[in-house]
């Protein structure tokens, strides 16, 4: 065999061997970094829905395997009681297991509540008894896994069950609740069954830097399921990220939520809150059909702080036909963001949001989307 032959096969064979002790220590890097992390944090926040509020979370982010790119599984728990006498309780685990293929969450919650209701539409007016009293446990419970023949392609399809337990202790003097017109006015049991198509492409999951995540999910609720109500729920969640230089961001997200007849007027879809149109009261603006999109542009400022602006528009409406650009909804508003989990890109925000005539502030763990 020619002697230069000889070199060639040996440095390729040699550098061969250099390329994959470069990628088992780094594969054995990363799995170093896969470990148990526990924090807990009491929160004060004031938000339209709860005003003044104190509370206290706790997050922990674990690993189930040693696979050197599995995604951090967590289990969140946080509770608070407001000044409008307000008590929530909640426990979200999420688990990834087989190299991200499967993966399975739940969220319980518990809560006694002063909602308000100002009817259904997306001009409904204000008035001066929009208050009630209510109760409600709810728990949803998924489970996602690649159809095998589009796995390599990062989709998973979910299996999902929906339950709330939504009861009203006190109508006050409410109007819309007095008598039996509007459907869910004495409360009663949603309970579903339904699937979800999920793309996940994120290169982190809490704090997103490039990539997509697109989840699509129709649940059907049924008597037979022990429903009190027979209704449809669909719903689109389309989000993208796009990373810039000196660590700023620029995601963008698109929000539909479409119900069909006999839905309770607590499950219509709901404009508001501190996800989506930042700004309005969660339940403000009430209807079969909810519409929104927003964009928020993501910094780093100093440390462990950065800053983020954003802006929505949305609305809510019985049917496709009835939207009108002129009576659409805005919401801008900025907001602040500690790293209290660095090793896992973790955040504690805090956004204050401006929408038609009103304004709020909101707390939470991890990014709005």
């Amino acid at each position: 065999m020619p002697s230069a032959l000889i070199l060639f096969l040996t440095a390729t064979i040699y550098g061969q061997m250099l390329e994959d002790s470069t990628i088992a220590v780094m594969k054995r890097q990363l799995v170093k970094t896969h470990k148990t992390r526990v924090s807990v944090f009491p929160y004060v926040f004031y938000t339209p829905e709860t005003e003044i509020a104190l509370g206290v979370g706790g997050i922990i982010t674990f690993y189930t395997s040693k696979y050197y790119l599995l995604r951090p599984s967590q289990v969140t728990v946080s509770g608070y009681y407001s000044t409008r006498k307000q008590y929530k309780v909640t426990l979200w685990p999420k688990f990834y297991f087989a190299r991200n293929d499967i993966f399975l969450s739940a969220n319980f919650n518990f809560g006694g509540y002063v909602d308000k209701f100002w009817g259904i539409g997306n001009n409904t007016p204000d008035i001066d008894n929009e208050d009630y009293d209510a109760n409600a446990f709810g728990m949803e419970i998924s489970f996602e896994f690649p159809p095998f023949w589009i796995k390599r392609f990062k989709h998973k399809t979910g299996i999902i069950y929906d339950y709330n337990n939504y009861s009203i202790t006190n109508k006050r003097s409410n109007p819309f609740l007095q008598d039996d017109e509007i459907v869910g006015s004495d409360g009663g049991i949603s309970s579903g069954i339904g699937l979800g198509m999920i793309w996940d492409s994120r290169d982190n999951i809490f704090y997103p830097s490039k990539g997509a995540y697109i989840k699509l999910k129709a649940l059907f609720y049924m008597k037979t399921f022990a429903s009190d109500y027979d209704f449809n729920w669909y719903v689109a969640d389309i989000r993208k990220y796009i990373g810039l230089k000196n660590q700023q961001i620029i995601a963008f997200q698109f929000y539909g939520s479409f119900v069909s007849d006999g839905t309770p007027f607590y499950e219509l879809p709901l404009l508001g809150g501190g996800q989506i149109m930042r700004g309005y009261f969660l339940g403000r603006y009430r209807d079969r059909l909810y519409v929104a999109g927003q964009t928020e542009y993501r910094r780093h400022l100093w440390r462990r702080f950065g800053i983020v602006a954003f802006a929505g528009i949305g609305d809510v409406s019985e049917r496709f036909r009835d939207f009108k650009i002129r009576e659409l909804k805005s919401s801008i508003g900025f907001g602040l963001r500690f790293l209290f989990n660095k090793e896992e890109n973790v955040n504690i925000r805090m956004d204050i949001g401006f929408g038609r005539d009103t304004n709020g502030v909101y707390f939470g763990v991890e990014e709005a989307f």
